[in-house]
């Protein structure tokens, strides 16, 4: 199959339906800055040449909006697909202009979205983090609420406690996605905390499991990376990672570990 093809049949299967999830917007040291409740509706047209996307965002003040994105159409999706993440994102570092790493993973029918965002002169500025269910809000239907109204952070949602507190022998395979759509085979890898990696970048532990790696400053011409941990449970550990080389974006890799 044709590799843009291949990437926009993923798209197609992973991501239609509506997400249901809690967006959290942080600053760099990690404060709650604002709060928000999203359902983002993806809908193919029934031969599945197009993709139509809108959100509906409901604010804490009451005010709701929507917004249309797309339609995408086929082959063409600003995304690099992978059977448990998709990425997106700037291909390179500009000076005067914005830079953002936008890093999803999947688990079945949740997902769990980080987005780090840089300003023009390539400091880190905020992030973005949000988990999603298909069809419904996972905090209200665990305790009792409307599946379809809940508008709480997920703050009842019991905590999981940080990978390395669990297990030190996490088992797991590496997949890579290119920019031009080759995906490698999955192979075998080790896990290494992200308190390991690179000690000058900035870490934060988000609520249900997310954590993020990255560099507080960016520049053109550099190595780099954005990692994003997501603990699903007790014994399933992703990582989705950005790379970058002195030219620009390489590659998209999706780790899944279990023990």
């Amino acid at each position: 199959m044709d590799r843009k093809l291949q990437n926009w049949k993923k798209f197609c299967q992973y991501y239609s339906g509506d997400f249901y999830g809690i967006w959290t917007r942080y600053s760099t040291t990690g404060d709650v800055i604002e709060s928000w409740r999203c359902i983002r509706s993806f809908r193919p047209t029934a031969e599945g040449s197009e993709i139509h996307q809108q959100n509906h965002y409901t604010y804490a003040n009451g005010k709701t909006e929507t917004k249309t994105f797309g339609p995408y159409k086929q082959p063409i999706t600003t995304g690099l697909f992978l059977d448990n993440g998709f990425s997106w994102g700037s291909s390179t570092v500009k000076s005067g202009s914005t830079f953002f790493s936008d890093i999803c993973l999947r688990y079945e029918n949740s997902r769990a979205t980080a987005i780090a965002k840089y300003d023009e002169s390539g400091s880190l500025k905020r992030f973005t983090v949000f988990p999603e269910h298909l069809g419904h809000f996972l905090d209200a239907v665990a305790h009792g609420g409307d599946p379809k109204t809940a508008l709480h952070r997920f703050v009842n949602v019991p905590a999981l406690a940080p990978a390395h507190q669990i297990s030190s022998d996490w088992q797991g395979t590496v997949q890579t996605i290119t920019p031009d759509w080759q995906i490698s085979a999955p192979v075998v890898t080790s896990w290494q905390p992200l308190d390991d990696l690179p000690k000058d970048y900035l870490r934060l532990h988000f609520t249900n499991g997310i954590s993020i790696s990255c560099p507080a400053q960016v520049e053109s011409g550099k190595e780099f990376f954005v990692a994003v941990d997501w603990l699903v449970n007790q014994t399933v550990l992703q990582r989705g990672t950005r790379h970058y080389d002195q030219s620009g974006f390489t590659s998209f890799t999706v780790e899944v570990f279990r023990i």
